[in-house]
């Protein structure tokens, strides 16, 4: 396969086509709508899984790797050793960020004075740790697809 429609499958798909996927709900309901959508998701914590997706994708690609006798084979465990870590990581922060969200969202029902909506209770540095480990997981993913093959 080439190494273009490879990319766009596994890298473009699953980062880029959910947010394109909400772009197209702008000629319905508006702009206004479609960014707050794709703000939502973002804050919410969907690249964290997406993330999960593409370790575990590299994961796949580490393991065909070891099965066909690689040299490399002490590097390859390291490589497997830190996409677990990595996934591992990534489920933790959105399991915490999905959790503190839900007390947020229990403490504004309860108080409504303080705050009118509880939407988005991810923190900036928990969303750009999303945006991190998704970048560097399609990083990792794309590098050893070329490296192994």
């Amino acid at each position: 396969m080439n190494l273009f429609f490879w990319v766009l499958l596994n890298l473009g798909v699953p980062i880029i086509g959910p947010i394109f996927t909400l772009v197209l709900v702008a000629p319905a309901h508006g702009w206004h709508v479609a960014k707050a959508l794709i703000a939502g998701s973002v804050k919410d914590g969907q690249l964290f899984w997406c993330a999960i997706g593409l370790c575990a994708s590299a994961l796949y690609e580490v393991v065909t790797a070891l099965a066909r006798g690689s040299a490399e084979a002490p590097v390859l465990a390291y490589y497997a050793a830190g996409l677990c870590v990595a996934a591992f990581t990534c489920s933790s922060l959105v399991m915490s960020g999905l959790v503190n969200t839900h007390y947020e969202r229990t403490r504004t029902k309860a108080s409504p004075r303080n705050k009118p909506f509880a939407d988005g209770a991810f923190s900036r540095m928990e969303i750009a740790m999303s945006i991190l480990f998704a970048c560097g997981a399609a990083f990792i993913l794309a590098f050893l697809h070329v490296h192994l093959r």
